[in-house]
């Protein structure tokens, strides 16, 4: 493995975290779902990881926005549609209490939904998004009142909280960005950070090679543990961190998983499976720090 001064930026952070090492590190998957990056993991911590990085200005500046109300993955074999999952209102739900009445900035908003709630309880509501286009998708449909930044830097005034629903995990700096988003909030305002588990039940627990194929992706440059993400934000300044497991997909869809190596089961499958043995199955997973998310509360001083 090559000197920390060479690495990227997100490798060296996590070796200076004392989260990965030239000993404990394996490749842990051959590919991403859309390239031949391979996908590394420590073996002590669990954080995983890319080996290197892609041209991610070039990614982002080839994107377009899309209406369309499903998900389009990109494969190696090609774009693959897909219904998207209900997180909307589940994110609005979960953070509905943090956000009445204070000035919220959803950071990474993409489309800015996440906004479109937040205008209904929040006092001042903000975005921040790197895309041109979809900055313009939003002011089309909110108007000036919501600004969308390109950076978090040009907001004139401290928010409350600010949110990033997977989005940290796209971003090669992410201590310099948390510190970032720490200087822009109030003091005792919060950041609620939501993503992609490293230790999710089909990767660590089953090791389904389709799932890998599928959830491993370019765009995610580290995957966190509890303790990593915990290490991360304390690290960047915040206090009284707090990391829970979240299970975004249940029972039926990790049954489709298993039998068809396919996603999209919690659709097809959700006839199998009542509220309550999913709910225990999820429960389940908390328990055993197997989900495919992790939430992240964390304090300014």
């Amino acid at each position: 493995m090559p000197e920390l001064s060479s690495l990227p930026i997100h490798q060296q952070q996590l070796r200076e975290l004392e989260l990965t090492s030239k000993e404990t590190t394996t490749i842990h998957w051959p590919r991403t779902r859309d390239s031949e990056i391979k996908v590394m993991r420590d073996e002590q911590s669990g954080v995983v990881f890319l080996e290197h990085m892609p041209d991610l200005q070039a990614h982002y500046e080839s994107k377009t926005f899309s209406k369309k109300t499903e998900a389009e993955v990109q494969t190696r074999e090609g774009l693959l549609t897909l219904r998207r999952n209900d997180d909307l209102d589940r994110r609005f739900e979960q953070t509905k209490d943090y956000i009445n009445g204070r000035s919220v900035c959803d950071f990474g908003t993409g489309r800015g939904l996440y906004l479109d709630k937040a205008v209904s309880i929040a006092d001042q509501v903000s975005g921040v998004e790197i895309r041109q286009d979809l900055r313009d998708l939003i002011l089309n449909r909110l108007g000036s009142s919501v600004p969308v930044y390109s950076d978090i830097s040009l907001a004139s005034n401290p928010f409350d909280i600010v949110t990033l629903f997977h989005v940290l995990e796209h971003i090669p700096d992410q201590i310099g960005v948390l510190k970032s988003i720490l200087s822009q909030l109030a003091p005792g305002g919060r950041v609620f950070v939501e993503v992609p588990h490293a230790r999710d039940f089909l990767t660590e627990e089953v090791q389904s090679a389709a799932y890998c194929d599928f959830t491993y992706w370019s765009e995610h440059l580290v995957l966190h543990t509890k303790k990593s993400l915990e290490t991360f934000l304390r690290h960047a300044g915040f206090v009284d961190v707090s990391v829970t497991g979240f299970q975004r997909y249940g029972l039926a869809n990790h049954m489709y998983w298993l039998q068809h190596g396919k996603p999209g089961g919690h659709e097809h499958y959700s006839h199998l499976v009542d509220e309550k043995t999913d709910a225990a199955y999820r429960q389940n997973l908390i328990n055993r720090d197997k989900t495919d998310t992790l939430v992240a509360v964390a304090v300014r001083p």
